[in-house]
């Protein structure tokens, strides 16, 4: 017999960055949200609007500081903010493109990549040491809010170790698990027993482009 529904997580990826246009190490790099970006946490925003909302986290980036608080709004939640939710740190990388990764670190880039658990650029860390810093606070959150519904606000690399270790995937694999940006994960707790009912859905971007009176609505 299944236990009855604890914590229900709607984990959020922050929309598209003020430096999109060329792809580059974020991490703790402290970039704003684009206006493309605004706009994909509104609608992000209108389809969690009919859902009870508890609370809302998010690391104390801009980028998802701002993403976290669109959706707060329309409930009327305070945000809350943890550092232990902050994206990988890249160290030196931290702003460059993965040119300026290329001249500057010859064949760093793809040892990093060949081996994502343990390898880390230089002052920085690796996606073994990001998981140990965000999964404790990861359960520190969801115990504390038993039979609630919360918004956590995160990023790339923060929601795929958090996903590839609630499906116990070697980390090495983390990148099977795509996330958009405004990306929907939904995980719902049934006891100790995470269901992940929805995984990197971005259909309520894409719907609305294609039919901008049509509001897509999560459970």
């Amino acid at each position: 017999m299944k236990p009855e529904p604890s914590c229900r997580i709607y984990l959020i990826r922050h929309g598209e960055t003020a430096n999109a246009g060329k792809v580059r190490f974020n991490g703790h790099h402290d970039v704003e949200l684009s206006a493309k970006g605004q706009q994909q946490l509104r609608l992000v925003s209108d389809a969690l609007k009919h859902c009870s909302i508890d609370a809302v986290y998010s690391s104390d980036l801009k980028r998802t500081m701002e993403s976290a608080r669109i959706i707060a709004e329309p409930h009327d939640l305070k945000l809350t903010t943890f550092p232990e939710l902050r994206e990988l740190s890249f160290g030196e990388w931290e702003g460059l493109s993965v040119d300026e990764v290329e001249q500057k670190y010859p064949g760093q880039y793809l040892k990093l990549f060949e081996n994502i658990d343990i390898e880390c650029p230089p002052g920085g860390e690796s996606f073994l040491q990001l998981q140990n810093r965000v999964v404790p606070k990861f359960r520190e959150i969801v115990q504390s809010h038993p039979s609630q519904s919360i918004v956590i606000v995160a990023h790339g690399g923060v929601n795929r170790t958090l996903l590839s270790h609630l499906l116990e995937m070697p980390i090495k694999k983390m990148f099977r698990l795509n996330q958009e940006y405004a990306a929907v994960n939904i995980i719902q707790y049934y006891g100790d027993e995470p269901v992940l009912e929805l995984i990197g859905a971005d259909h309520h971007l894409m719907q609305r482009e294609a039919a901008p009176e049509k509001v897509v609505k999560f459970q």
